[in-house]
């Protein structure tokens, strides 16, 4: 599950991490955001002409069939386990692939002290996870696809974001390749500590959410 996120990268990091220029859909500057969160708003790279572009999207998988947008909450993440089986999926796997540009994610632990909340970060600035976006009317939206936890973060949750590899970016968002060839099932490495439970409510939203604590 990944229900909580960060993007404090700015635009220059992400075309880095691609090493080419991006279209730029987005309203305004790509501002920071520390405590993303369901039918928000978010950057995600797609691949459309042989060119990459950058824009904004409604987290919350709406599909192109839907009669209204009720099913977005509950599409915020596609298992990859089962994601050729599901109709939300199995339509976008290799013609809607998408990469959502995050820094890291939340997840919460119980304590006798109610949920803690750790922040997860890879690497490197940009941490690149897997996603699926389709359009429903006006609107684009997009799912983050999650897997079974590496041994680095599962003591945290047994569930994670599936992070594509940076040599394995462009493979992924090229729809002439395979989905299932398209990335790597390694093992990404991945830190974490715990932050304030200011994370818990998405009023919040600058760097004292992912400060680490005590």
């Amino acid at each position: 599950m990944c229900g909580r996120y960060v993007n404090k990268n700015s635009f220059e990091d992400i075309e880095r991490l691609f090493q080419t220029d991006l279209i730029q859909s987005l309203p305004n500057s790509l501002e920071p955001n520390y405590n993303i969160y369901p039918t928000q708003y978010s950057p995600v790279v797609v691949s459309e002409g042989g060119k990459y572009h950058i824009e904004n999207m409604h987290w919350g998988l709406i599909p192109s069939w839907s009669k209204d947008s009720k099913f977005a909450t509950n599409l915020i993440n596609a298992r990859i386990e089962t994601i050729k089986e599901k109709p939300s999926f199995k339509g976008l796997i290799n013609t809607s692939r998408c990469i959502v540009i995050a820094s890291g994610y939340y997840e919460w632990v119980q304590t006798e002290n109610g949920k803690q909340p750790y922040y997860i970060n890879g690497e490197y600035d940009v941490l690149p996870i897997a996603g699926l976006w389709t359009r429903w009317n006006n609107t684009k939206s997009f799912t983050i696809i999650t897997k079974y936890a590496n041994s680095s973060v599962a003591n945290l949750h047994h569930r994670m974001p599936l992070i594509i590899e940076k040599n394995r970016i462009k493979s992924f968002l090229d729809h002439s390749i395979n989905f299932n060839s398209s990335y790597q099932k390694r093992e990404v490495k991945l830190s974490y500590h715990k932050v304030s439970k200011l994370v818990n409510n998405p009023v919040n939203n600058d760097i004292s959410c992912i400060t680490l604590i005590e």
